[in-house]
């Protein structure tokens, strides 16, 4: 009877060592061994986390020694919180966090050695979250929020956001210093109460429809002054024209000969062009004696004219064209 009772309990422990002599380290973690005693190891051997950090792998633990492991892996949280303003207005938003551990072998031992395990031997990521990131961020919020008024937050978000940011960072650097690596803070989704939200929307629409009259203000003026600008050009351009004609003018009071021989040079193109139309052309008379005379020259008297045809007479007939007067 004693064989039988020997070989169960003996292959009972065999199963009992091989099943409990590994374990393993999954991908984004580190671990460290902690060594356990009990009856099989006749109570003797090391007693706590001893050896060097370890990295994903499989390890050999024995019969009692166990792995405890902090979860290094990269992780986004979203944080709806709710904060009062500098005017009693409550409102919520949202704060997303990207963190991870800080993975460094001193900071895995301090981890192992303070924090408690809440996944299977495993310090996860969204307990160091709940432990050291989430009381962070919320007395960031409430320290950049409480000095604003509602009014203001939505012109000045940007402004919050990266007061936030900025508050959580050195936050985190005095209290969790080489713990915690956070990579981004964002914040989003500001629920204001309905009241603040209408309120909100007519003072957009006011200031569309202010935007709209100032450049339609614009426009008007920018039309003003266009037309002022074409007003002076136009004087401009007359006073131009009138001084070219005024130079034109005493030009041609020191030379008008000029005009007779303008005229001269272009009469025969008239004539063509009259005679190509089947007009006939009047000669007008000559310019030089139509405009007045310089100043200071005499004009000489009209030259009488001859007349060179002879006097007028009867023109002769014969005696036989002459009629004969009848006898009453």
């Amino acid at each position: 009877m004693r064989t039988p009772t020997l070989a169960v309990f003996t292959a009972c422990l065999v199963a009992s060592v091989a099943g409990c002599a590994s374990m393993d380290v999954p991908q984004a973690h580190k671990g460290r061994m902690f060594s356990r005693t009990g009856a099989l190891a006749f109570w003797t051997g090391d007693k706590g986390f001893t050896g060097p950090v370890l990295g994903p792998g499989t390890y050999y633990t024995g019969t009692y020694n166990e792995i405890y492991m902090v979860d290094c892996s990269v992780l986004t949280v979203r944080e709806p919180l709710t904060a009062l303003t500098k005017d009693g207005v409550q409102f919520g938003l949202d704060i997303y966090v990207r963190f991870s551990a800080d993975c460094d072998d001193k900071t895995v031992e301090q981890l192992l050695s303070t924090g408690v395990p809440d996944k299977d031997h495993t310090i996860s990521a969204e307990r160091l979250y709940s432990g050291l990131v989430r009381p962070a961020v919320g007395e960031a919020v409430r320290q950049v929020v409480s000095p604003y008024r509602a009014n203001d937050l939505n012109e000045k978000r940007e402004e919050v956001l990266n007061g936030i940011r900025k508050e959580f960072q050195d936050i985190m650097n005095a209290r969790e210093k080489h713990i915690i690596k956070v990579y981004e803070v964002n914040l989003s989704n500001l629920d204001f109460p309905d009241a603040m939200d209408a309120a909100n929307v007519d003072r957009a629409v006011q200031a569309v429809l202010k935007d709209k009259a100032i450049a339609e203000r614009e426009r008007v003026t920018a039309e003003i002054q266009t037309v002022t600008m074409k007003r002076e050009l136009a004087e401009k351009e007359g006073e131009v024209a009138a001084a070219r004609i005024e130079k034109i003018g005493a030009a041609l009071k020191r030379h008008p000969e000029y005009l007779q021989y303008d005229m001269q040079t272009k009469l025969p193109e008239i004539y063509r062009q009259a005679g190509a139309n089947g007009n006939m052309v009047i000669a007008a008379p000559s310019p030089t004696f139509i405009l007045p005379a310089r100043s200071g020259a005499t004009t000489p008297p009209p030259k009488p004219v001859k007349d060179n045809l002879p006097a007028q007479r009867d023109n002769p007939v014969t005696d036989h064209d002459r009629t004969t007067p009848k006898d009453p």
